[in-house]
């Protein structure tokens, strides 16, 4: 995924009301981003961060943009993370279009939102075997080292289950978890957090449900898909 803007270094001060983050640009200047991660942000919000902002330049109003800074990742205890939790699909879509991730290539020309009754899928694949993927962005954690999810997540638990369905119906279904930490290698689902996530995620592993962890790499263009991680469950 490559930026749409240039990006400018700051430091993080503070988070306002979930959607603006105060920060202050090298030279001291203090700016408000736009946050655009309304999750609780555990451990990606500290005083003095350096921070990374989009900066839709001097004639963001003129484009419909009340900020002009939008906030896209944070440095956390030594570690980079994406704090924008909108970059996560595009970051698979661009991976899954060039064929990048072993286990969904040749599976055809992936499809963005894809509705099956009542239900929305993050990414088709028309194989075979058909295939829909469901994408999370993993930002709380220690080093390279994630967890899933900072919050408890309703919306979480429905997509393990509508996933299972289309597994009960014979179709391939993948929860994609996507470490937005840099050199993230391992995840775990947040039992402490959301202990009803926990459970109906190891028991639709148990009833086939197939899970890929996947980790970023950032570059001076943009962010995109790293190495491949893995799932602990201990």
């Amino acid at each position: 995924m490559k930026y749409s803007h240039p990006i400018v270094e700051a430091r993080f001060q503070k988070r306002e009301k979930r959607f603006f983050a105060h920060c202050e640009l090298p030279d001291g200047t203090p700016v408000i981003a736009h946050c655009p991660n309304t999750g609780s942000m555990r451990g990606n919000s500290e005083a003095g961060s350096p921070a990374w902002l989009l900066d839709f330049g001097p004639e963001h109003l003129s484009t419909g943009r009340k900020l002009r800074y939008k906030w896209v990742s944070v440095e956390s205890q030594g570690v980079r993370v994406v704090v924008d939790t909108l970059c996560a699909n595009p970051i698979v879509g661009e991976a899954l279009r060039e064929g990048r991730i072993a286990e969904l290539a040749n599976l055809g020309v992936p499809q963005a939102e894809k509705k099956v009754g009542a239900s929305r899928f993050d990414f088709y694949l028309p194989g075979p075997p058909e295939t829909y993927v469901e994408v999370k962005s993993v930002s709380m954690g220690e080093g390279p080292h994630g967890a899933f999810p900072d919050a408890v997540t309703e919306r979480g638990q429905k997509h393990i289950r509508e996933l299972l369905e289309l597994k009960r119906a014979g179709k391939r279904a993948v929860l994609l978890f996507l470490l937005v930490r840099e050199a993230g290698l391992t995840m775990r689902p947040a039992r402490e957090i959301d202990s009803e996530y926990d459970r109906l995620l190891r028991a639709a592993i148990a009833e086939g449900l197939e899970v890929l962890v996947y980790g970023i790499k950032f570059s001076p263009d943009g962010i995109h898909l790293g190495a491949k991680g893995s799932l602990n469950l201990a």
